[in-house]
């Protein structure tokens, strides 16, 4: 697996967080080689193949330990795989995170209104840089 800065990808968390004005959240942050990506994206998205980033949304009564912050869920990022096909990953978390506070990219409105809010964020994450 290609080097990830974990306090960087923390920031960009924490920055989608402060943007979309959510307080008192969590998500947990997992970076995996291609063959365990392949493996969670064939069991729950029925596709035999490695991809980039996946978000598994916390179910609404799941108990949540972390100092009572709300758990959104999981956030699962191939670093590998995103850097062969020259991706970033701080925007693929960005990516990820909006779909675990439920925006998809399913119809072309859902996918207009998520790309704009990405694209917003990124600006706001890379500008502070």
């Amino acid at each position: 697996m290609s080097r990830v800065s974990p306090k960087r990808l923390e920031r960009t968390a924490l920055t989608v967080f402060k943007f979309l004005h959510q307080k008192e959240v969590f998500v947990e942050i997992n970076l995996i080689p291609n063959e365990a990506m392949r493996l969670l994206n064939r069991r729950f998205r029925h596709k035999d193949t490695a991809t980039n980033v996946l978000s598994f949304i916390a179910p609404k009564d799941f108990p949540s330990p972390e100092h009572g912050l709300r758990y959104l869920g999981d956030v699962y990022l191939a670093p590998s795989y995103i850097k062969f096909h020259n991706e970033n990953i701080e925007q693929l978390l960005i990516h990820g995170i909006l779909h675990l506070l439920g925006y998809n990219h399913t119809q072309r409105r859902a996918r207009m209104r998520m790309q704009k809010l990405e694209d917003s964020l990124w600006r706001t994450i890379s500008s502070s840089d």
